[in-house]
């Protein structure tokens, strides 16, 4: 069996805690190429892919160009996305972007652009859209099992801010992430909602900072954080849906916690991540009369690893549900005007 050879671009957290390790579980796809200025993480990476220093790179765009790649994922700083998908695409191979998509809407307007030009194969790293509890909600909103959906309600919790001794890295720096905990997780939330319930008409935002200063890396000094930790909002979804929404990485006692409720006319579905093989169900005569969730496991036809669709979509195959730079864009215009209610303190039309 031939397999599809992709060429990871970053070689920090996000590559090694979930691309690579879901890339090795999947038996039509291996890892032949790896990028990173970073000379030690490049080699400790290649060491345990087993990519050879042929084809290890220092320069994504030789990865890119790269006779031996067939495809592409970008895991590196929301910066960075557009203009290496933009090179991805002058290529004309499939690529898989990070989320964000950029670092504001005009930036992510060029990557459109060159896709108008030249489409390739491409998919963002909405990696919750993945998980069996979100599509199996997906499914049952489908057959209108809980009517006209009344209202959401979604959290998003880490305590990622307050671990100590955390340096002053990319995600605190705007120039480098655009926004912070808004960007980072809420984007998740965001693309979620759209999926289930339906486009984003207004937005009213709160955002925050707790950890002011942070140490930089690599020395003594101190810098400011210009990223917000925290990021609580209101929206209005769909047919007149309404969405509260609190994001935060100031909540201690959670490692990664996301809980989704979304209440209709005739019943209510439930998820908590923590463990995505199950989902709250309150739907029908019955469930309604105890007024009580109960928990249903999720069918095993709902599942599937997101570097299975990436891989999918590679070799041509039907990926439903998949997640595009168009999806990333539609995130892409809903940051943006939360980052600008925040900052005039009023409700914004998307």
């Amino acid at each position: 069996m031939k397999k599809v050879r992709i060429g990871i671009i970053g070689c920090g957290g996000i590559a090694n805690g979930a691309h690579i390790r879901q890339l090795s579980e999947v038996k039509e796809a291996e890892i032949v190429a790896l990028c990173d200025i970073d000379e030690a993480k490049l080699k400790n990476t290649a060491e345990k892919v087993g990519v050879d220093e042929a084809h290890r790179f220092e320069n994504y765009k030789d990865l890119i160009a790269c006779p031996d790649v067939d495809a592409v994922e970008i895991c590196t700083p929301n910066y960075l996305h557009v203009p290496m998908a933009i090179e991805a695409v002058k290529a004309g191979k499939p690529f898989n972007c990070e989320k964000p998509l950029a670092l504001d809407f005009c930036q992510a307007s060029e990557l459109k652009n060159a896709l108008e030009k030249r489409n390739v194969p491409n998919m963002m790293c909405f990696s919750y859209r993945f998980y069996p509890a979100v599509r199996y909600a997906k499914y049952i909103l489908s057959k209108g099992l809980i009517g006209k959906i009344i209202s959401v309600n979604v959290e998003y919790l880490k305590s990622s801010a307050l671990w100590e001794g955390r340096r002053l890295e990319w995600r605190f720096i705007k120039e480098y992430a655009g926004t912070g905990v808004l960007g980072d997780l809420g984007v998740h939330l965001i693309d979620m909602a759209s999926f289930l319930v339906g486009d984003f008409q207004e937005i009213c935002a709160n955002v925050g900072t707790v950890v002011k200063e942070r140490q930089k890396i690599g020395n003594d000094e101190w810098g400011k954080v210009e990223t917000d930790d925290y990021c609580n909002f209101l929206a209005t979804i769909g047919d007149g849906v309404s969405a509260n929404f609190a994001i935060t990485r100031c909540a201690l006692g959670n490692a990664n916690t996301i809980k989704y409720d979304i209440f209709g006319t005739e019943g209510v579905i439930s998820f908590n991540l923590n463990d995505p093989s199950v989902l709250g169900v309150c739907i029908g005569e019955i469930d309604r009369m105890s007024e009580s969730l109960h928990f249903v496991k999720v069918p095993d036809k709902f599942k599937i690893s997101q570097e299975q669709m990436f891989t999918n979509l590679v070799l041509g195959k039907e990926c439903e549900y998949l997640p595009t730079v168009d999806d990333g864009l539609a995130c892409q215009k809903i940051l943006d005007a939360a980052v600008l209610s925040a900052s005039e303190k009023r409700f914004v039309t998307v």
